[in-house]
């Protein structure tokens, strides 16, 4: 008999699904990981996975939205530890969203993504708006900010950083880190000036 679960079990449930697949598709890639392989992993029926999600590539999806929302609460965390995130906080939050382990495309093939943006629906990857609302929101935070900061440099620069994750592998391993640092440097440099 399927298991019945109240709505904050049904929320729980859909997060250990996210997670766990996050987790198998990091280790063995989105190919590999399999709808039961993720079932298996979080204790349910392969069945009560599709009262879920519709397809893997929803699924997939959901992944980057909740890996997204994630982020979006360490950051209000931040926030609310600090009301305006001087150079040294904003600092930190950088380094948490430029070294965190939550970009899924980072463990996806080309032809992975390729055949994600073929499958997903055109609204998926149409977020002008919200791209903006996020990085205003972002920015809106930092005290002593450059007037002017263009958030489209500040949202570049991030998306360059998930472009960097993505081809790591063609990095030199024992420099990363490094640059990575230089990376942050830049953009603080570019947001707050030197001596606020």
């Amino acid at each position: 008999m399927p298991r019945i679960f109240d709505e904050s079990g049904r929320e729980k449930l859909r997060m250990q699904l996210l997670e766990n697949g996050f987790q198998l598709i990091k280790r063995f890639g989105l190919k590999k990981t399999s709808v039961k392989d993720i079932t298996k992993a979080s204790g349910i029926a392969t069945g009560t996975f599709y009262n879920f999600f519709k397809t893997k590539e929803e699924f997939v999806y959901q992944i980057i939205l909740y890996k997204r929302e994630q982020s979006k609460t360490k950051f209000q965390t931040l926030i609310e530890q600090n009301k305006m995130l001087d150079r040294m906080v904003f600092r930190e939050l950088l380094q948490s969203m430029f070294f965190a382990d939550n970009n899924i495309f980072e463990y996806l093939s080309p032809e992975e993504v390729a055949m994600l943006y073929a499958r997903w629906p055109e609204n998926y990857m149409k977020k002008e708006g919200t791209a903006e609302q996020t990085t205003m929101w972002i920015l809106n935070h930092v005290a002593h900010r450059r007037p002017d900061c263009n958030w489209k440099v500040f949202a570049n620069f991030c998306k360059a950083v998930s472009l960097i994750q993505y081809g790591k592998e063609n990095l030199y391993s024992e420099a990363y880190d490094e640059m990575m640092e230089h990376i942050i440097d830049m953009v603080l440099d570019y947001v707050i000036p030197e001596d606020a």
